[in-house]
């Protein structure tokens, strides 16, 4: 029907030689996914469990590394907890929207995002993409680790090393990521929970040093914008593989139904752990306690802190907390192994697990470096990683919404792999560059400013979504009559 005979033969797990390994059949037999990028056809997309996509963003997001972007707000740029916690609210209402919606195309396509993404930026210009969403990928895993490493070691008062608490972190990321999609989603469903409880502790044992925060300076425009550009980083960056955890949902499944799902499932624990994170940071000069766990910006050691009132049982929760982040890299882990085969699409052939060992071993490393230096990561990874996605979001949902008239008939399924039948991509990749031309200039971070954020603040995620949406359409047009087709 709609597979060409290479999607064919890909899905056929006989076909390719290391799928007739006998050690790659007996993990498939436990249940490991073998499938990489390959298209998943009609007749396999037969998960009705839609709840699941639900669970899945908020175990994605219940961890320490949303209630640590939350504390940018006042340790960074200077914001109050009132400014704060109204920033996260209405640049979270704006940025959740997007990976949300793309998250509908998984069970209309039965593609990942980065294979969708190819009509509009082409067979090589995803590459492009790729390459800067593998670096984001791996920047989100690194600092997850290193949280996870401080709160782990933070519960052993010192028996255990930030490095040791690292490689345990990242080794049980390893195996939910190794298993696939099955494993994935148990881990995601159940996992949140514990963790949710104990936020919900630390808040019930230390909320009465949250109740009259100290009087903050008015807000100013830079300092709303440059936090909410940071904000969006963290967000919207959920978009480049939104699809990458849908597309085995039967394809009837309503779109707004899985819309719903994944907003709200994003929405409500990022903006309440970044408020969170916001008051608790607030509140530290004036805990003694707190204030010697946050030392050096150790979140970990900060939340083991506010935890000790409650003895042994503790530590037990700080260790539940250094394990919330997870769920959060085996996900990373997981888009990463099919953001693999997209760059370098040579290597379908290689089942998609062991790229899952081979980020362990290059995120293991670079978080045990930047351990020491994690709130100047956090803040600059952050306020890099988000101009990108606003670009990235506004073309393929034009390309989308206006020249394929919101029709997922219109994608050619049976081409997802032959460059001369897809778009040249030079449209997509031409209109993102130029946008950067006007975006640069409007951006404000504590690395970088530009001559425009000098007087506006950081508006350059709104500058790179709007220029890349303007210029895309007449660009878009010119390729298509030059190809002859869309």
């Amino acid at each position: 029907m709609w597979q060409s005979e290479t999607v064919r033969q890909s899905l056929n797990s006989h076909t390719f030689s290391p799928y007739k390994d006998r050690w790659t059949k007996r993990l498939m037999r436990y249940g490991v996914e073998s499938r990489g990028v390959q298209p998943v056809p009609e007749a396999q997309r037969t998960d009705t469990q839609f709840i699941k996509v639900f669970y899945f963003w908020v175990s994605f997001n219940v961890n320490i590394l949303t209630f640590s972007t939350g504390t940018l707000g006042p340790a960074i740029f200077g914001l109050g907890l009132r400014d704060s916690c109204l920033s996260i609210l209405f640049f979270n209402i704006i940025c959740c929207g997007p990976p949300a919606y793309l998250a509908t195309w998984g069970p209309k396509l039965g593609m990942r995002q980065m294979v969708i993404s190819r009509y509009s930026f082409g067979y090589y210009g995803v590459i492009v993409l790729c390459i800067v969403n593998l670096i984001g990928l791996i920047g989100f895993s690194v600092l997850n680790c290193i949280l996870g490493g401080q709160a782990l070691a933070s519960a052993g008062n010192g028996s255990l090393s930030w490095t040791v608490g690292i490689v345990v972190i990242a080794v049980i990321s390893l195996f939910v990521s190794f298993c696939g999609y099955r494993v994935l989603n148990w881990y995601e469903k159940a996992s949140w929970f514990p963790v949710l409880l104990t936020f919900i502790i630390s808040l019930g044992v230390g909320g009465k040093h949250l109740l009259h925060p100290p009087p903050a300076e008015p807000a100013t425009v830079v300092g709303v914008l440059s936090f909410g550009a940071t904000l969006a980083g963290f967000s919207i960056s959920f978009s480049s593989l939104s699809a990458d955890f849908t597309n085995y949902y039967v394809s009837s499944v309503n779109g707004w139904r899985i819309f719903w799902y994944s907003f709200i499932g994003l929405l409500i624990p990022i903006v309440i752990l970044e408020c969170f994170g916001a008051a608790v940071v607030i509140a530290v000069p004036s805990v003694p306690s707190w204030e010697q766990g946050y030392a050096g910006g150790n979140i970990g050691g900060l939340l083991a802190a506010m935890l000790q009132p409650v003895g042994g049982f503790g530590k037990f929760l700080a260790v539940l907390l250094s394990l919330s982040v997870a769920g959060n890299i085996a996900a990373s882990f997981y888009s990463l192994t099919l953001n693999s085969q997209t760059f370098i699409p040579a290597l379908i052939i290689i089942p998609r697990y062991v790229f899952s060992v081979v980020a362990t071993a290059i995120v293991i490393p670079l978080s045990i470096v930047g351990a020491h230096t994690f709130y100047d990561a956090l803040a600059n990874f952050l306020g890099l990683i988000g101009y990108w996605p606003g670009s990235y979001v506004a073309i393929v949902m034009l390309e989308h919404l206006v020249f394929r008239h919101n029709n997922p008939g219109e994608y050619d399924i049976n081409v997802w792999d032959m460059p001369r039948k897809l778009p040249s991509g030079i449209a997509a990749l031409g209109a993102m560059v130029a946008s950067f031309g006007l975006a640069v200039p409007c951006i404000r971070q504590v690395w970088f400013t530009g001559a425009i954020a000098k007087t506006t603040g950081d508006i350059g995620f709104e500058v790179a979504f709007g220029m890349s949406a303007i210029l895309y359409l007449p660009f878009r047009w010119l390729e298509i009559r030059i190809q002859k087709r869309v």
